[in-house]
């Protein structure tokens, strides 16, 4: 199969970019933790079958949150013992499965202490370990943080107001529950490694104030990867590991990272042409048959990081001051940037966005055209088709067009 002659739009990963960053992720943790650590890949992030596959041969565990992704990962061959529980509402049956095979899990909400009391009175004879997720103030520890919400994060117990001591005290008065670890995701936008290792000595800080001796300390993910104006692997991972030397002990303590889009995001890419292009009223219009929403889902994003493959020479061609590259869709939002004073791109031309791989697939809507196909470049330079184009006969699946008596 060759890649010159795909039928536009798709998706493309190499596997060698992805070994790159799985790679750099490894000697990070090796280097700054030694041996006693483990990774989590975020499933919501890309939940593409092959690309679990994929992280489950680099021996990474399968981070999920919701019943779905546990029903999916286990299809795929995922232990539970090689899985990660988080998210605020969890399916009990799940929950205690995963436990009890040694799996981890890291609790949300207010039910779940619940269950676990629920289970040591019924189980007296077994042990049980579990996580916690920190809620903390952020803006407190870093104003100078970019967050996601001005309010602050919703996820886990919150330390200021006394929930996660609550919490804490409830599961301690167990006989059989142990408070093994501690869940630091963070959500800021701008990621610097300074909330990380901010985050780091918070869990320094509760393990010390509530004298928990913990066997992990997951740091979630929310890193940057794959650009080379931001922060990688090699950046916060040392300050991080800086900071919890201070009380935990590299080969009593397992350092868990849970990363997903800074894993996925320089291997893929998508790929689309231009179809037509429009004057209106003075403006020039290139519409093409990839669209902003198989990009940017929840229409937040104003940069499109890309390049361009003219069909011929672009210096033979006129500079034209404004082109606006649109998308296929019937909606007048679905315009992704602007070339200006750029050659006068034409029908055939391909526009490929790069660092498309992070929730692009998951998140996709069944919005005119469906889903579009993914491709992937192997190590020795074939490709593979890992999903085909969604046509009709996907969309109508499970759906009825006769009464169905209930």
């Amino acid at each position: 199969m060759n890649a010159d002659i795909l039928q536009t739009p798709y998706y493309y990963i190499s596997e060698a970019g992805l070994d790159t960053d799985a790679s750099m992720l490894k000697e990070a943790l090796s280097k700054n933790w030694g041996p006693n650590h483990l990774v989590g890949y975020s499933v919501k992030t890309n939940s593409l079958p092959w690309l679990l596959q994929y992280m489950k041969g680099q021996g990474f565990y399968a981070e999920i949150v919701s019943d779905t992704e546990y029903r999916l990962v286990k299809e795929l061959g995922f232990p539970n013992s090689h899985m990660i529980y988080n998210g605020p509402i969890k399916d009990r049956k799940i929950f205690e499965t995963i436990l009890s095979e040694n799996g981890y899990i890291n609790l949300d909400s207010t039910e779940e202490p619940g269950w676990l009391e629920e289970l040591s009175a019924s189980y007296p004879q077994r042990q049980f370990s579990v996580g916690l997720r920190v809620n903390c103030d952020i803006a407190a520890l870093c104003p100078k943080e970019v967050l996601v919400e001005e309010e602050g994060g919703r996820f886990g117990y919150c330390y200021e107001n006394g929930k996660l001591q609550e919490v804490i005290l409830r599961l301690s008065a167990l006989p059989n529950v142990t408070v093994a670890g501690l869940h630091l995701h963070s959500s800021t936008q701008s990621r610097t490694v300074d909330v990380y290792a901010a985050l780091a000595s918070m869990a320094v800080r509760i393990a010390e104030e509530y004298n928990l001796t913990l066997s992990y300390v997951d740091m979630g993910g929310g890193y940057f990867g794959g650009r080379e104006d931001k922060p990688d692997y090699r950046d916060y991972f040392p300050a991080i590991c800086q900071k919890l030397r201070a009380k935990f002990d590299p080969k009593h303590t397992t350092l868990i990272a849970e990363p997903g889009v800074s894993l996925i995001s320089r291997a893929t890419t998508f790929v689309t042409s231009v179809k037509d292009t429009k004057e209106i009223r003075g403006r020039s219009f290139l519409v093409t048959d990839g669209s902003r929403t198989n990009l940017n889902p929840l229409v937040t994003r104003h940069v499109y990081p890309h390049h361009i493959c003219y069909m011929d020479d672009p210096g033979s061609r006129p500079l034209v001051k404004s082109q606006w590259v649109t998308g296929f869709t019937c909606m007048e939002y679905d315009r992704l940037f602007e070339i200006t004073d750029g050659p006068a791109l034409k029908p055939g031309d391909q526009i490929i966005y790069d660092t498309a791989g992070g929730y692009t697939m998951c998140l996709n809507p069944l919005f005119i055209h469906y889903f579009p196909p993914v491709y992937v470049e192997h190590r020795d330079g074939s490709l593979f088709k890992a999903r085909d184009q969604w046509d009709v006969k996907e969309f109508m699946q499970k759906n009825y067009t006769e009464r169905e008596e209930l």
